[in-house]
């Protein structure tokens, strides 16, 4: 093999033996950076820059033999049990949909819209799932202005059901997201970072409140106040911990302490108070919870339960609202039991906590917002679901990945980017990695003291020498004692 005298070259050769691509400008600046090091050291030694330059090449060894090992280390990481486990979960709600009111004229999912939704959710589960996600950290000011943009557009262009904006809500329930991506943004700029992080969250909850879309307000609200205090405690802006926890915490309140008391003596107060007590109003904003206990009532651990008939004299069915989309979990638990409803439960909350213990091993600060973003809102949906199948209904929560149609489609994409994080991994860097870059544009300092007895003074002469590793330049002061 020839010999190759240049850095240069010798990156080249190595990039050329690793076969993924988001992995070669990474390995590649890593190996350059060793490779200047090595350099400069010989330099300092006191070798000439060209042969300086020669020798750390040498050093490293051969760059095919180097470049193969490296591509052996930093492949791709398959995802297959998450993938595997969120197709599942996603499979059995659309069967299910299919199944439990395959004899409904009215309600339910055909086979076809069923089939489309699922051939949709593991097209964008894939997509997401092969996406660069450092793009985000890249374009972050770009995806959040996209993100509002979309979502006004949406505000207007979307059709309106039950008063709200259909589409717009799909896209609310991504904010979470964009919101960790913002507060990437906003890291290292101090308090003004501060302040951006927390103002950056106004828009889009304007877009939230203007839908309305109350379940998406909040997951924004929530979500996004422990991201941000997630942030706080990996200091991301600077001002220490304890401070940006701090004025986190003080925006919350007051912001909570408004909303609770524009709402405590009007719909707020009332909605909750019903919620727990539905039986203050069962004909109209406690009917849905009033339903769903006395379904409940009636339940078995395996098999169809009966309703009430001294309360309800419709089947279940016509009886539930919205038995087919918002209540599925209800609705499992009705036609099949406790049991095959708590086994669907499990199995979805052990892809949550997959996610999340994966998320807390993250080395990118980045893919770790990320996934917790994702994580937190899914989990919350499960959360709020699972209230208002049970009774207590605050607001309109869909259960993740079993409810079908667009929300599924949602669900799978949000998994396929935090499993995209997880895909690579192998590559990922501590996101300090572009301030260390800028410091190594500053020339390195070397002070070394010499000394010499000076013969026609009597005395000596102190020198101190500079030494700049940039660009080899040597300045010398000199003094006599």
């Amino acid at each position: 093999m020839p010999e190759r005298k240049t850095i240069q070259e010798y990156l080249e050769i190595v990039e050329e033996q690793i076969r993924w691509k988001r992995a070669r400008p990474v390995v590649s600046l890593e190996l350059q950076r060793h490779l200047e090091d090595q350099r400069d050291a010989f330099a300092e030694a006191g070798t000439v820059p060209e042969e300086a330059e020669r020798l750390a090449v040498e050093e490293m060894g051969d760059p095919v033999t180097v470049g193969t090992e490296l591509d052996r280390v930093h492949r791709p990481r398959p995802q297959w049990g998450l993938l595997a486990l969120t197709v599942l979960l996603a499979l059995c709600g659309g069967f299910l949909r299919v199944w439990l009111f395959a004899g409904s004229e009215h309600l339910g999912s055909g086979l076809a819209q069923t089939a489309l939704s699922l051939a949709l959710g593991t097209a964008c589960l894939l997509g997401a799932y092969f996406l660069d996600v450092s793009f985000l950290g890249r374009y972050g000011k770009a995806v959040y202005v996209a993100a509002i943009a979309v979502g006004l557009l949406s505000l207007w262009l979307s059709p309106r059901w039950n008063n709200v904006s259909y589409y717009t809500r799909y896209v609310a329930l991504c904010y979470p997201v964009v919101y960790a991506v913002w507060l990437y943004v906003c890291r290292g700029k101090g308090w003004k970072g501060v302040f951006l992080a927390i103002s950056g969250g106004v828009p889009l909850a304007a877009v939230c409140a203007l839908t309305p879309f109350a379940m998406g307000l909040f997951l924004l609200l929530s979500v996004g106040l422990l991201l941000l205090l997630a942030a706080a405690g990996m200091d991301w802006f600077g001002v220490g911990r304890l401070p940006t926890a701090g004025a986190a915490g003080g925006c919350a309140v007051v912001l909570s302490a408004a909303v609770f008391r524009i709402g405590w003596n009007d719909y707020f107060a009332q909605r909750v108070r019903i919620a727990f007590h539905p039986e203050l109003d069962p004909m109209r904003m406690g009917y849905q919870g009033m339903l769903n206990r006395l379904a409940l009532s009636g339940v078995k651990w395996l098999g169809e339960g009966t309703m009430p008939r001294q309360y309800v004299q419709y089947p279940y069915e016509v009886a539930v609202p919205d038995a087919d989309h918002s209540m599925i979990p209800l609705t499992i638990i009705f036609k099949l039991g406790w049991l095959p409803f708590l086994l669907l439960m499990l199995a979805l909350a052990a892809l949550l906590i997959w996610l999340l213990c994966r998320c807390l091993r993250q080395k990118s600060q980045l893919g770790r917002m990320t996934v917790l973003a994702v994580v937190l809102t899914l989990g919350f949906q499960l959360l709020f679901s699972l209230a208002i199948n049970s009774g207590v209904v605050l607001f309109s929560a869909e259960m993740p990945l079993l409810v079908g149609n667009l929300h599924t489609v949602l669900d799978m994409a949000l998994i396929g980017l935090a499993l995209s994080v997880f895909r690579g991994s192998s590559i990922a860097r501590e996101d300090g990695e572009r301030e260390r870059l800028v410091l190594r544009t500053v020339p390195r300092i070397r002070i070394a003291f010499q000394h010499e007895r000076d013969t026609q003074n009597g005395g000596c002469v102190l020198g101190i020498s500079l030494i700049f590793s940039k660009d080899e330049t040597k300045m010398m002061e000199s003094s006599s004692i």
